[in-house]
């Protein structure tokens, strides 16, 4: 048996993404494959200065979240658009080790021991 995370990926055209998304899911249920969950992407920027959080991208029929929800799909988290990912990833370092207090870094390990539980495991034991 193997795991699928779909995730969603929100940029300028969120409607085209969620779009995607649930071609993506019924697909994967078609198919019998199990989906842990749904993921947004990109939701909200949190200023590391002040800490205020911004819709930049604001969705317009509800995000992946209700998404999710009118599809019987289980929502994960959000994670917040923070620069440092990208910059983290384009010097090949861990994120999640680098900027551990940021919201994003936060959201991510939600999101991880959410996987974690559905594969029967803590973040402890990885």
């Amino acid at each position: 048996m193997f795991y699928v995370v779909i995730v969603v990926v929100f940029d300028l055209f969120q409607e085209v993404s969620l779009l995607d998304v649930r071609k993506e899911i019924n697909f994967c249920k078609k198919v019998k494959m199990p989906i842990i969950g749904v993921v947004e992407n990109m939701s909200g920027f949190v200023c590391p200065k002040c800490k205020k959080e911004s819709q930049i991208f604001p969705p317009t029929t509800g995000g992946a979240e209700k998404m999710a929800a009118d599809m019987e799909v289980p929502f994960l988290g959000k994670v917040p658009l923070d620069p440092r990912i990208g910059r983290c990833c384009d010097e090949g370092k861990s994120f999640l080790s680098e900027v551990p207090e940021s919201p994003a870094a936060g959201a991510y390990k939600q999101i991880i021991q959410k996987i974690l539980d559905y594969c029967g495991k803590t973040l402890d034991d990885s």
